[in-house]
């Protein structure tokens, strides 16, 4: 995938360039100094980022941490020089339609391209700082009839796509995160998935540290997402995906995890009991042809422990196959993240909109349906791309009530 966009995202900043440097030749023929200056921009920046994003695909480590994090940031400078120069260009565009009424073309468009260009830059600089390391606390009440009175109150934080191996060396955000859900004293802690980018080796002794430390009375449960099954390993490499998932599966035990995959436990109080059910990330849809060895989701295998009427909670990576799920069980409430909302979200309304609304049908926040939830998380770190716009790091803190 990688070998195939970052060609084209190469090609599109140099394509963008040449359009602004025609433009500036025919606005200003007198000004060689201008088309001087910006060639040297064109030159050192647009080679930088071209010949940085070409010549990743060679690297012999290109799935290491620290390749990943290169490749993250040089993506992320690609977008914050060709996203606001784009903005400059479709805005300069319209000068050639509104000509003064003496004949000579205005500059206006221009001008007010050049500001949307400015502020373009100044919110992917925010998204790749603040807005990807300040962590939010979403807070639910939800209510159902099915819940026992002994599970009144019950609190679960829930946490998904923390994609470690993406994160700074220095383990800030996952060392706040953990200490910001403890303080929550939950019933339940749930990790949604992709735990890791790559492999199961981001989980040093230091990060498992950091989440051990993530406490709950009734346990930590999580689920395996397409990352964390190796889809993005090279099959060159000595250390396989089905190494990985092993190694991975026995690192969260060893965090005091219980990681579910295609089954169902119990929770219980006094006489009375929830299960919480895992699903495995399908084998169908998502994974876009990535290699999947490990995926498929076995819906029967993983309801066949789950008592029939009891409270379920179910733990799916994807929110794609919820309607599967509500015909295979009887889920009440499904916790999901994998989308991230792209990373990009522009809040209004109820959910806001992103281009993830393009690709799924239900891509972040709430829904309901028949009396049954599902709730997405947007998810705390990132892929792609080191920034969140309109879509901060954020851990929500879910509180059921009985109904009636």
């Amino acid at each position: 995938m990688l070998a195939f966009v970052l060609p084209l995202m190469a090609a599109a900043s140099v394509l963008l360039d040449l359009s602004i440097l025609r433009r500036i030749g025919r606005r200003y023929p007198d000004r060689k100094w201008l088309r001087r200056l910006y060639l040297a921009h064109f030159v050192l920046i647009d080679a930088a980022v071209a010949g940085a994003l070409l010549f990743y695909g060679k690297l012999s480590n290109a799935d290491s941490t620290e390749a990943m994090r290169t490749v993250l940031w040089i993506v992320w400078v690609f977008f914050a020089t060709a996203a606001p120069k784009a903005v400059y260009l479709l805005s300069s565009l319209l000068d050639g339609r509104s000509g003064k009424a003496d004949g000579r073309k205005t500059t206006l468009f221009s001008r007010i391209g050049l500001v949307a260009a400015a502020a373009t830059l100044g919110l992917m600089v925010w998204g790749a700082t603040a807005g990807r390391t300040h962590i939010v606390t979403e807070r639910l009440t939800l209510e159902s009839d099915r819940l026992p009175e002994s599970f009144d109150g019950y609190k679960i934080v829930f946490f998904t796509d923390l994609h470690t191996g993406n994160l700074p060396g220095n383990h800030r955000l996952i060392r706040r995160m953990a200490e910001r859900i403890d303080r929550e004293h939950a019933d339940m802690v749930v990790n949604g998935g992709d735990l890791v980018n790559i492999d199961a080796r981001e989980l040093t002794p230091e990060v498992m540290g950091l989440l051990s430390t993530i406490r709950a009375a009734d346990g930590v449960y999580s689920v395996l997402g397409n990352h964390d099954l190796g889809f993005y390993i090279r099959e060159n490499r000595p250390y396989t995906p089905r190494q990985s998932v092993g190694e991975l599966l026995e690192k969260q035990k060893a965090m005091g995890w219980t990681p579910l995959v295609d089954e169902s436990v119990h929770i219980r109080r006094g006489g009375d009991s929830i299960s919480v059910t895992g699903f495995n990330f399908p084998e169908k849809g998502s994974h876009r042809g990535k290699h999947a060895e490990l995926a498929g989701c076995d819906m029967e295998k993983a309801y066949a422990s789950a008592a029939e009427g009891t409270f379920n909670l179910l733990i799916s990576h994807t929110p794609e196959f919820w309607d599967d799920a509500l015909r295979t069980g009887s889920p009440d409430l499904t916790l999901s993240g994998h989308v991230h909302a792209m990373q990009f979200k522009i809040p209004f309304g109820k959910r806001g909109w992103s281009p993830a609304s393009w690709m799924y049908d239900r891509w972040s926040g709430l829904y309901t349906q028949a009396g049954k939830y599902l709730y997405v998380n947007d998810g705390m770190g990132y892929v792609m791309y080191p920034m969140r716009i309109g879509t901060p790091p954020s851990i929500t803190v879910i509180t059921l009530k009985r109904k009636g």
